[in-house]
């Protein structure tokens, strides 16, 4: 598996300067400076500290002044563009944390003025800290740029030396991260996310209440979940969000080794076959020991993900009630109430005794699958006695999809009564069933139209097209879920949903 090319900032955690460290890119290294404050956690930054954030962020695009820095190279694989006179990066106001252009020359004269006098920004690259979800006073500008000759701390940015910077310019690739944290002194530099930690931040209140866990990043090319988590997690330190009953736990990262490489999975899927086991063999069984674990101590769960094609935020719940093989269920009442006041308008279930009909045709045609297959973070949380929902906040790389979720994190501590706030109100407008699956059977089977989840489609219209030219048709007016184009023989191509009989919202 292809790995993320990683640039690694580290600073010794003892020092009379806690603002030198090292920079590196594979086995390339060289000293850089940070915040003059040193550390912080990302969660604890503010304006004006002078500190670095530790965590791991993107590095999208960078900006060269032509005029100053006339040699700049051209032949550069990360993208680079001019800058201009007018362009400043917003510390204050609406804007804030945003590169945007002055009215008139007045306010960029002297912002430039300010920044270029030891030519530190004739080329930075912005780190992408605080701009997804972005919270004022949380910290702005940070850039990798050009140190001050005299190795002093910055405001927050990372400083190359001057004499390193082209060098560092070339090694610089599309998509990079910026890992910024402390170095072990007797350990290596680098992280090795196989023995990363499960990270969970719990606030309890001072009266009893129901024990709430909210995970974000199951699968690690998912970032809503982190981002809307760290801000509620900041919040609640902040005291913005103040916990009087009950507990919350927060998992901002389930599975680190997937979210640094910001692929959806490590070694195999987390959110499918989750259980405990004894003999682990892989990453996410390691993993996904511990969260079942931590599962096992909660009541309810709410799982934060995201979707790769378009698509509106929608709940994933769980059965009614009852004392089946698949899924036994006794709180489906209380799981609907939850799952109708997250501030969304549609929610979907029917899943697992969908997937179990689907595992048995796929046995029968000779394709290896089995039901446990279909169990996830909601499932085992069921399984476990509480109950719990998916949230599909929204597409993975759109910025609102972390505010979709943040808001419903902070709906589901009113609504549990964690906060003191009023209970938010019922946001359905849609409840759809799954109760069908297409499946591939052979090469050459695909799906008739380029569908997202929830379209809608009439009874009669064709939904697969066979390879040998057959068709399959909507055995009544419905919904499509979860298309898959690119489906191989023994995958699902979608499954089929009509209108619920349930009502989402119900007390």
């Amino acid at each position: 598996m292809t790995r993320v090319p990683t640039i690694r900032v580290r600073v010794p955690p003892e020092g009379d300067a806690p603002h030198r460290g090292t920079l590196s890119i594979g086995e390339w290294s060289i000293p850089c400076t940070i915040g003059a404050g040193g550390l912080v956690q990302a969660s604890l930054k503010r304006e004006g500290d002078k500190r670095s954030p530790i965590g791991v962020f993107p590095l999208r695009y960078g900006f060269f002044d032509s005029t100053a820095f006339p040699d700049m190279p051209r032949d550069l694989r990360f993208p680079f563009v001019p800058l201009s006179s007018d362009m400043i990066w917003e510390e204050e106001g609406g804007h804030y944390n945003r590169l945007v252009f002055a009215e008139g020359t007045e306010r960029a004269d002297e912002r430039l003025q300010r920044t270029r006098r030891e030519r530190l920004f004739d080329v930075i690259i912005p780190i992408g800290f605080n701009d997804s979800v972005v919270e004022s006073g949380r910290g702005s500008a940070l850039f990798i740029h050009a140190a001050s000759s005299d190795g002093s701390g910055t405001a927050g940015c990372v400083g190359i030396p001057r004499e390193h910077l082209v060098e560092f310019l070339r090694r610089l690739e599309p998509g990079m991260l910026i890992d910024i944290g402390s170095a072990q002194p007797d350990e290596p530099v680098r992280v090795n996310e196989e023995d990363g930690p499960l990270e969970s931040v719990r606030f309890s209140g001072l009266r009893s209440g129901p024990k709430l866990i909210v995970i974000g990043a199951v699968h690690g090319n998912e970032p809503c979940g982190p981002n809307a988590i760290l801000r509620a997690i900041s919040d609640c330190r902040a005291g913005s969000l103040s916990i009087r009953r009950g507990e919350v736990t927060f998992v901002p990262v389930a599975n680190l080794k997937a979210y640094r490489q910001r692929t959806r999975e490590g070694d195999r899927n987390l959110n499918r076959d989750l259980r405990e086991r004894t003999l682990a063999e892989v990453y996410e069984d390691r993993i996904g020991n511990r969260i079942c674990s931590l599962l096992r101590e909660h009541d309810v769960l709410l799982d934060l993900h995201s979707f790769k094609s378009r698509g509106e935020p929608f709940v994933f719940a769980g059965p009614s009630d009852n004392s089946g093989d698949v899924e036994p269920f006794r709180h489906a009442q209380a799981e609907a109430a939850f799952a109708a006041r997250l501030g969304v308008p549609v929610v979907m279930h029917g899943w697992l005794n969908v997937y179990d009909r689907f595992v048995k045709e796929k046995a029968r045609l000779g394709f290896k699958s089995v039901i446990s297959e279909g169990v996830g973070t909601t499932e085992f949380m069921r399984f476990s006695g509480g109950y719990g929902v998916t949230l599909e906040c929204g597409e993975h790389d759109d910025p609102h999809a972390a505010e979709v979720g943040y808001n419903a994190i902070v709906n589901a501590l009113a609504h549990l009564g964690l906060i003191e706030a009023p209970a938010p109100q019922a946001s359905v407008k849609r409840a759809i069933q799954i109760v069908d699956y297409f499946l591939c059977e052979n090469d050459g089977d695909r799906l008739e139209g380029p569908w997202n989840t929830g379209a809608a489609i009439s009874a009669g219209e064709i939904i697969v097209r066979r390879a040998n030219g057959k068709t399959v048709v909507a055995p009544e007016a419905g919904f499509i879920v979860f298309p898959n184009t690119n489906a191989k023989p023994g995958d699902g191509l979608c499954y089929f949903g009509v209108e619920s009989p349930r009502a989402f919202g119900a007390e």
